[in-house]
């Protein structure tokens, strides 16, 4: 089976990779930008299972040289720009690569007359802030985007209801609740508390973690339980449906920087200071989803704790500030 990923590169796609290349029929096309970095896919570059393949979402001649190539029987479609802090400074970059990109893909896809399976990755920052009441979200909460980010996902959400109506196309869109790892950027709050005490630990940083709002709920997936979530997903969602994808694991950020605390031998030194910079101009205080469409349509379990979760996430900060990337 020919597989393409767009954003393989990332965080998710990463690890989508290393699962899907567990089963040795798939053949993976990984999409990247050019030049883009590829830090989390390094131990896949010379895999003989993988083509690399550079384009550009906002360019349809590239994206339709991208399906040319690779003639996909699926496609994960992960490429985004994806956090949140930055979009309000460039919205209409994340309107082009995420709504207008997707454009791109599915007309490419039509273009060459190709009918492949089309999970797209979209995200629970599109219900805006719920209130508590209301909680948990469900696929039938109302959608109310309080930032930029999350205005294009909901166009792009839109987009493949509207290419799944008009022309058939096999879509499954899911909103994937926090999930969290090794490998995501420092950009995300727990890569950049697990960050901190790696430089705080080798004397690179004063033991002070600088953090943002801490009072944020959340549900919490390790990404490898995440991927896992995705692959079934393709195998066994409904297309044109939305689906809910996250565990019963619920934590405050502050919760969570204090647990990745206790796991250094500095915790008794370690403290925190809220940095303005690191405070969005909106914040989403509760994203804790009912996942239960979801479960009962897959059968999908989460099996990594929040506790391994955190160490892994710590361990791998640790071993990338004590090396040549640093």
């Amino acid at each position: 089976m020919n597989i393409l990923i767009t954003g393989i590169n990332g965080f998710v796609g990463s690890h989508l990779a290393d699962f899907l290349l567990k089963d040795p029929e798939n053949r993976l096309f990984g999409a990247v930008k050019v030049n883009a970095r590829k830090r989390n896919v390094r131990h896949l570059i010379n895999h003989d299972r993988v083509t690399w393949i550079e384009y550009d979402l906002t360019d349809y001649q590239s994206v339709q040289r991208l399906l040319e190539k690779s003639k996909p029987d699926r496609i994960y479609h992960l490429g985004a720009l994806s956090w949140v802090n930055y979009s309000w400074d460039m919205a209409a970059a994340y309107m082009q690569v995420n709504a207008v990109g997707t454009i791109n893909l599915f007309n490419a896809v039509r273009n060459l007359k190709l009918d492949p399976h089309i999970l797209v990755s979209c995200t629970p920052e599109e219900f805006g802030d719920v209130k508590k009441e209301d909680l948990p979200i469900t696929e039938k909460t109302s959608i109310a985007p309080v930032n930029p980010y999350a205005a294009s996902k909901v166009a792009q959400d839109a987009i493949c209801q509207t290419y799944h109506a008009s022309y058939g196309m096999k879509i499954i869109r899911t909103r994937a609740f926090n999930h969290e790892g090794p490998r995501r950027d420092i950009s995300g709050a727990l890569a950049s508390f697990a960050y901190q005490i790696a430089l705080i630990e080798q004397g690179k940083q004063e033991p002070v973690i600088r953090v943002g709002n801490l009072e944020a709920k959340r549900n919490f997936t390790d990404v490898r339980d995440m991927v896992q979530a995705y692959h079934l997903a393709m195998e066994r969602c409904t297309p044109g449906e939305l689906y809910l994808i996250g565990s019963e694991q619920i934590y405050t950020i502050k919760e969570c920087l204090e647990m990745l605390i206790g796991l250094s031998a500095m915790k008794d030194k370690i403290r925190y200071e809220t940095e303005q910079a690191r405070v969005r101009p909106t914040e989403l205080n509760y994203l804790i989803g009912d996942s239960s469409k979801f479960t009962q349509k897959t059968g999908w379990k989460p099996t990594i704790s929040f506790q391994k979760t955190l160490q892994d996430i710590l361990d791998y900060w640790r071993a990338f500030v004590k090396s040549d990337m640093y």
